[in-house]
């Protein structure tokens, strides 16, 4: 497919007479139009000059610098058309959105408005709160392409408002209250102070207000994804997992009571090693917020050395993944462990497991090796330590499916098969887990 794509590429700059230096962005400027859009343009021509560079979103639901939709009160769809400006006032942003509105069924440009960045990265559309006007909601990147900016635009009467414009790191629109509306969180990163605030903002019969704002903990260098879920049967939650750069991640927790958001400790005392704190290294894939026991509930990793690995550097380090949940505004341990971002697994240890059992990772054959462990005999793997030992099959490897045909069968996805064996010591000794135990405490991710 890539081959295709390349060799259409070539073909369009041959037959077009362009140099190698051409951008994709300029091929495609203009791009092909439907009929209406050919009338938006032409009056987009007309109101700016003819020689008029589109811009195109980089993510999010509409991807074309031609968004359709309907923004007021008043019947049928508005146009907003992103655009590069030649004439930009100094200080002012060169890139610009035009509103073009119907008149008497024509396309007319009634309003150029000055965006708050210099690319766009997102538009959407939401009702929050109890206001029952559309909000138009425009995310940006700024010059340095490292920082970024939002604005909060509401149309009527033919003229765009802005009610609200200010950096951000994350943004989502959630009902985080439970209130059955939607409310704009976004959460903001001062890199100097290294400290990050949450806000919660609506729209109410007083207009566009900001309902609270809170601290977060995790002192985030990067954010990297954020998760909109429950914690529990009653509490909807926002899950912030962060970088902190160094190979040390951490997730911060954002939830309301009533229109008040909280957050709870993520550091504690120790912000070197937090209680929610994970480790990245070649052994230790970065770990999301996840459900892991698809019971409808987020759980929150953090990462502690398996048995054995605690005496060794940090980049030599496997560890234990425990998950936690929050109760009474504490984060509080549901499960503890081994967790493969490689082979996309996880294996719950039972209580007598804890501290007395670790794994040894096999990539020669794809396996993970669990051993009982005491301090004299180290991660040695042996007749007299090995317990189990669970497999990763990839489902178009014919010469690993023949090998591990003697093995039990243990779950699969589309992709991969996952087998087990188990030792004579295993099945007689006080480690052993029943099959049920197994079954129960094995997921697949």
């Amino acid at each position: 497919m890539k081959r295709k794509i390349a060799a259409l590429l070539a073909l369009c700059l041959m037959l077009c007479g362009c140099s190698a230096g051409v951008s994709v962005e300029n091929m495609l400027t203009p791009p092909r139009l439907l009929a209406e859009q050919n009338e938006i343009y032409d009056e987009l021509k007309k109101s700016v000059g003819q020689n008029v560079k589109l811009k195109y979103p980089r993510s999010g639901d509409y991807r074309s610098a031609f968004v359709m939709y309907d923004i007021d009160d008043e019947e049928g769809d508005e146009a907003l058309v992103f655009y590069e400006s030649k004439n930009a006032a100094a200080g002012e942003s060169a890139l610009r959105l035009k509103f073009l509105d119907k008149n008497n069924g024509k396309w007319e440009a009634v309003y150029d408005l000055a965006c708050a960045g210099s690319e766009v990265d997102s538009i959407s559309f939401a009702r929050l709160g109890t206001g029952e006007a559309v909000d138009i909601i425009i995310r940006y990147t700024l010059l340095n392409q490292s920082e970024k900016a939002f604005s909060v635009i509401r149309y009527s009467d033919r003229v765009p408002t802005t009610l609200y414009s200010s950096a951000y790191s994350c943004l989502e629109v959630f009902d985080i209250n439970g209130d059955g509306m939607d409310e704009l969180v976004t959460v903001a990163t001062d890199k100097t102070l290294n400290t990050s605030t949450a806000m919660m903002f609506t729209n109410s019969e007083n207009g566009f207000e900001k309902l609270s704002e809170t601290a977060l903990y995790g002192g985030a260098a990067e954010y990297l994804r954020v998760t909109k879920g429950s914690l529990n049967e009653n509490t909807q939650a926002l899950f912030f997992d962060y970088s902190k750069g160094g190979g040390q991640s951490g997730t911060d927790v954002l939830y309301c009571y009533g229109n008040r958001l909280f957050c709870p400790d993520s550091v504690g005392q120790n912000p070197q090693t937090g209680i929610i704190s994970r480790l990245v290294n070649d052994y230790m894939s970065e770990i999301y917020c996840y459900d892991i026991d698809g019971d409808g509930f987020i759980e929150i990793p953090s990462t502690t050395p398996l048995p054995g690995y605690e005496v060794l550097t940090l980049p030599e380090q496997l560890c234990a993944v425990t998950w936690y949940t929050v109760s009474d505004d504490n984060f509080t341990a549901k499960y503890y462990s081994y967790f493969s971002g490689k082979y996309r697994f996880a294996l719950m240890f039972p209580s007598r497991w804890q501290g007395v059992v670790t794994a040894v990772p096999d990539f020669a054959n794809n396996e993970i090796v669990f051993v009982s462990y005491d301090e004299e005999k180290g991660l040695v793997v042996d007749n007299t330590t090995e317990l189990m030992r669970i497999r990763a099959v990839d489902k178009d490897d014919e010469e690993a499916l023949a090998q591990s045909k003697k093995m039990n069968f243990l779950g699969e996805t589309e992709e991969t098969y996952f087998c087990y064996s188990v030792t004579k010591g295993y099945m007689t000794g006080k480690l052993a887990l029943t099959e049920s135990e197994l079954n129960k405490n094995f997921f697949m991710l």
